[in-house]
């Protein structure tokens, strides 16, 4: 796991390399879910996967989660449910999609929190 210092000397390291500004919006971040025909605890498995597409990397991705519930662990470098958000990837920079799977009666509405940072690749 990478300490605050690692990740805030990746992201001058990249903005000494940066050609003018990188931003990434909300819109630019892609979230698709789909059944993966698996069966845990009598609920269907979902696959989620978080695309980006931007050239940035994005730094403390989450999603906005309240009331998320899963039967099916989910690896916590992957997803953290923290309160109302679902911090993804540890909140360490995100350059290629990421994706996890969960187990519910139906697929969940996640929507991605503004408040994510960016950074030139």
């Amino acid at each position: 796991m990478a300490t605050p210092v690692k990740i805030l000397i990746l992201v001058f390291v990249m903005l000494l390399f940066c050609k003018g500004d990188c931003q990434c919006f909300p819109k630019d971040i892609e979230i698709v879910q789909s059944k993966t025909g698996a069966i845990v605890q009598q609920k269907p498995e979902w696959k989620v996967t978080i695309n980006k597409n931007c050239p940035c990397v994005i730094l403390n991705l989450s999603l906005v989660c309240p009331g998320f519930q899963t039967v099916e662990p989910i690896d916590p470098s992957v997803m953290q449910k923290q309160g109302d958000g679902c911090l993804l990837n540890r909140g360490e920079p995100v350059t290629e999609p990421i994706s996890f799977s969960y187990a519910w009666d139906d697929s969940y509405p996640f929507k991605i929190d503004p408040g994510f940072q960016t950074a030139c690749s």
